[in-house]
């Protein structure tokens, strides 16, 4: 290979490194981060952003619905509870502490299970129960379905997929898109209680 050659493609790297540093490092979630937190925005709390305004409100001040925790739903539900002991829901907020996060309102609202909602996550302190996405981070409270012996009463039930499925868009957008690229097949595989 000739000396200019490799000249012109050294400059190239160059120029490449400085001008599109997205192409050659595939992991911005820093700079996602920091754009995020920067964001004036009011921070996300799923459920109201599924359900609108006027019917979150509506139902949250009628006081009927309160976060019970997973280990409720594993009553009935131990199956698909154990199936996803593994699942990145699971560990949501512990990815928080990792990054020094863990205390941040923007954040905690795809981190953890009912943030910004009545009785619903406030610090790790005081309702450690509702640390990461558990069941009722996607399904909203459970008080409700555990009462009427797994016959509705979910907010955000499986009998309501579209809901749902809105419900998982709020936190897996495109700007975090690893998340959000297999989001059907991954809705899908929830149907189940073992992934596969």
């Amino acid at each position: 290979m000739k000396l200019s050659n490799i000249v012109h493609l050294t400059v190239f790297a160059v120029l490449l490194l400085i001008q599109w540093p997205s192409v050659v490092f595939a992991d911005d979630s820093q700079q996602r981060i920091d754009a995020e937190l920067a964001n004036k925005a009011e921070a996300i709390v799923p459920l109201k952003s599924v359900l609108g305004e006027k019917k979150f409100n509506e139902a949250m001040a009628s006081r009927k619905y309160m976060y019970m925790g997973n280990l409720k739903c594993r009553l009935c539900h131990k199956e698909f509870f154990v199936g996803r002991k593994q699942d990145a829901h699971d560990h949501a907020f512990e990815e928080l502490v990792e990054k020094g996060y863990s205390k941040n309102p923007k954040c905690l609202g795809c981190h953890t299970t009912g943030f910004g909602v009545s009785r619903g996550f406030v610090s790790i302190e005081t309702t450690p129960r509702l640390a990461n996405v558990q069941c009722e981070g996607c399904h909203g409270p459970g008080n409700q379905h555990m009462m009427r012996d797994k016959k509705g009463g979910l907010l955000v039930g499986t009998d309501k997929p579209r809901l749902l499925k809105k419900m998982c868009k709020t936190c897996h957008t495109e700007r975090w898109n690893r998340s959000f690229e297999k989001l059907h097949d991954v809705f899908d595989k929830y149907k189940k209680p073992k992934p596969q």
